[in-house]
């Protein structure tokens, strides 16, 4: 019979095992909660960043009516905004006309005839066209980022026979529409064809898709390619 005090031999690896055991468990513990508290921290800081890199089209602002000509005469400007309403830099923005058929776009900026115009935005997140183009279209220009749309615009041009220039035929043309409510003919936007329709119209006459726009020095649009 063994003594009261003393120990087991054939106890002690047990105990050794035991303990051994719960040390490892605790560090695996360990170990898995630093892995989750990092793998969250990540997910918070990638969806922080995701979303200031991301454009909104709610915070976005375009313009729901443009006017274009075959000189580049007039100024369309889009503003990119993240989902807190900042702006963002270097950011596509996309004019298509693809769904607005009559509308021609001249050569020097569609030069490979898809219907799309592409700008990038500046620090201020702003992206202007000069829109050179003529033609009429009872369709709509869907003005977006590369990934959503903004706003369906409508377009009037002063070529208004779409032959690629702004001569007598295009004044004739207005004149019969003076008094309609447009959007043909409405290039001051204000819901009718009048006299400041025609004075707009004839300070253009003359000008064709080989005219430079009145603010080439500013245009940040660039023609590329969009799939």
């Amino acid at each position: 019979m063994k003594p009261p005090s003393s120990v087991d031999p054939e106890a002690r690896p047990v105990a050794v095992a035991t303990a051994a055991s719960r040390v490892a468990a605790q560090r695996l513990l360990r170990a898995l909660g630093t892995a989750v508290f990092l793998s969250l921290l990540l997910a918070v800081l990638s969806a922080a960043i995701a979303r200031a890199d991301v454009p909104d089209a709610a915070n976005c602002v375009a313009d729901s009516n443009m006017v274009a000509s075959p000189d580049g005469g007039f100024a369309y400007t889009v503003l990119v905004r993240d989902n807190a309403n900042y702006p963002i830099a270097g950011a596509t923005v996309v004019l298509d006309f693809t769904n607005a058929p009559g509308i021609h776009l001249c050569g020097s900026q569609d030069s490979d005839l898809d219907g799309r115009l592409i700008g990038t935005t500046d620090v201020n997140g702003s992206a202007t066209f000069y829109i050179k183009g003529g033609g009429l279209t009872a369709g709509r220009v869907a003005v977006g980022t590369a990934l959503d749309v903004i706003v369906e615009a409508r377009l009037r041009t002063l070529d208004l026979d779409g032959d690629s220039d702004v001569d007598t035929l295009d004044q004739a043309a207005l004149n019969a529409l003076l008094g309609t409510a447009g959007p043909a003919g409405d290039f001051d936007k204000n819901g009718i064809v009048d006299a400041a329709d025609v004075a707009i119209l004839n300070a253009h006459v003359g000008g064709n898709c080989a005219s430079s726009p009145a603010f080439q020095q500013s245009w940040g649009a660039v023609k590329a390619r969009y799939r």
